[in-house]
């Protein structure tokens, strides 16, 4: 692989890469939540988890036809 940048650079950062990697096998179910959490949303999945508090709350849930505007 080539190398960028100056030597020394991201040491610090590449270390922290390879204990993150090492790490994976054992991650545990609050670490998995934890990482769900950081990770980027679309307005679909916003919109689906909105309708999932909606519905867990007792609320209704539009239908497929009253959910899609064609």
């Amino acid at each position: 692989m080539p190398a960028f940048g100056e030597p020394g650079d991201n040491d610090a950062d590449s270390w922290k890469l390879v204990c993150f990697i090492r790490h994976l096998p054992r991650l545990t179910p609050e670490e998995i939540d934890a990482m769900k959490q950081l990770n980027p949303k679309t307005p679909e999945d916003l919109e689906e988890e909105k309708q999932e508090q909606q519905f867990l709350s007792g609320g209704t849930v539009p239908t497929a036809e009253e959910h899609h505007h064609h």
